[in-house]
């Protein structure tokens, strides 16, 4: 994102949430450099592919998470004890970076995570080779795709991996509070029967600013307690209850770490 996007993108996070649409995709997308996800994707790659992958990631995807989070986004990970005993799970996060994936997975270490992302994500050259071997999902248009990828999600489940999802929906750059949650996340894991790990990402000083005077900002990732589903409650009710709980975590952590209570300017100006 170059220096002129960046003010854009901050200025339309304001209108949006002024408006109170916080699920707006922000960032310009760029569907032609896209690839179709048909119902052909392999979500659960397999023979040479899955040998590929495997390759590139040695090579690849591994080193430069590596390098993103020490050397870019400088992440420190707190609160790994949650992540004790937990075999599978949902991971969820509030979206804020184009390379906050790669801070789930370093903070999920020792755990293969997997990435639901949006449909544009899937990018033709190089770049979309990286994230499609990285563990990326993408979701789809087609129904037969999209069945395909909620029975990959299962048996990644099932083997004991990690896959995370973003409630928010949409990417908001560098934006501190937590949004609005969409029931996707916590209705994959109700139907699975496994915890909701939430993971939450706020943001430390710098002291370095880009030409603009946006200052360069560096990652926390703070992993909460897992919220498991209620063996009383049925699927909708559990969807309704994980989801609630972990924003209201999500919010406690915002005010804890930044030190003030979360106000929206959607509810300030209804207020008024």
């Amino acid at each position: 994102m170059d220096a002129s996007t960046r003010l854009q993108v901050l200025s339309d996070i304001e209108k949006y949430e002024l408006l109170g649409e916080f699920d707006k995709h922000i960032d310009p997308v760029d569907m032609s450099i896209a690839l179709p996800v048909n119902e052909d994707f392999p979500y659960i790659p397999k023979g040479f592919l899955r040998v590929k992958y495997a390759v590139e990631r040695a090579a690849y995807v591994n080193p430069f998470r590596r390098k993103a989070n020490k050397e870019i986004l400088r992440t420190q990970v707190y609160g790994k004890e949650n992540l004790k005993g937990v075999k599978a799970a949902i991971v969820t996060c509030n979206h804020v970076h184009k390379f906050d994936c790669l801070a789930v997975q370093y903070a999920a270490k020792g755990h293969k995570t997997y990435i639901i992302g949006a449909k544009f994500n899937n990018m033709k050259g190089f770049m979309g080779e990286m994230m499609r071997a990285g563990g990326l999902l993408p979701l789809s248009d087609s129904m037969g795709a999209m069945k395909n990828l909620n029975k990959a999600i299962s048996e990644y489940l099932k083997k004991g991996c990690f896959v995370t999802c973003y409630p928010e929906q949409a990417m908001w750059w560098n934006y501190e509070k937590p949004r609005p949650f969409k029931d996707g996340a916590f209705s994959l894991a109700a139907i699975n029967n496994v915890p909701i790990v939430p993971m939450f990402i706020t943001f430390r000083s710098s002291g370095k600013y880009d030409d603009n005077g946006i200052e360069i900002k560096y990652f926390s990732v703070h992993i909460m307690k897992p919220i498991y589903p209620k063996e009383e409650l049925p699927r909708r009710k559990n969807v309704d209850y994980m989801r609630d709980e972990n924003y209201r975590l999500c919010c406690e952590k915002y005010e804890e770490i930044y030190g003030k209570k979360l106000e929206y300017t959607t509810k300030k100006g209804s207020e008024d």
